[in-house]
């Protein structure tokens, strides 16, 4: 479960996984990661070839708190520190508004594991290290008033 201001409180909650589910294993990067925080991958150089020989479930590190363009995806379930992790990468998920978000409107995330609608923030914020404008993780399909929730469909 994810604490307060760091995402939904019951977690990861998928409404529709369109049959397959978008989930990729993966590793965590030496912390603890509730479900329902927004990651980003962060590997060392070089990890796998250029064969599929090379890959192992553990190629792919994530860490926590991904903010403009470094969204990967939404962690499923809490993890062990430096454990294994769900890493969905598409699907339907409830998330909160950290400003007004519209249906309809692309959103990007914030850094603080909430959505806003794409370019309501244009310069980034040394104290939230927001990305810029154009760092698309999604598309809302509800609105939602800052702290309330809304439907968001991650494509990023």
């Amino acid at each position: 479960m994810a604490g307060a201001g760091l995402g939904n409180p019951a977690g990861a909650v998928v409404l529709f996984d369109f049959g397959v589910p978008h989930i990729i294993p993966a590793n965590v990067r030496n912390e603890i990661i509730s479900g329902g925080i927004f990651c980003f991958g962060s590997t060392a150089n070089n990890v796998v070839s250029s064969g599929t020989n090379s890959f192992a479930p553990g190629s792919i590190l994530i860490t926590r708190d991904a903010s403009g363009g470094q969204f990967n995806g939404i962690n499923m379930f809490a993890t062990a520190t430096s454990g294994a992790a769900s890493l969905a990468v598409g699907g339907i998920f409830i998330l909160v508004a950290g400003g007004s978000v519209m249906g309809g409107f692309p959103v990007m995330c914030d850094g603080g594991n909430f959505v806003h609608n794409l370019g309501s923030r244009v310069v980034p914020d040394a104290a939230t290290n927001w990305g810029p404008a154009g760092a698309k993780i999604g598309r809302a399909l509800t609105d939602a008033a800052s702290g309330g929730y809304a439907v968001v469909h991650i494509n990023p």
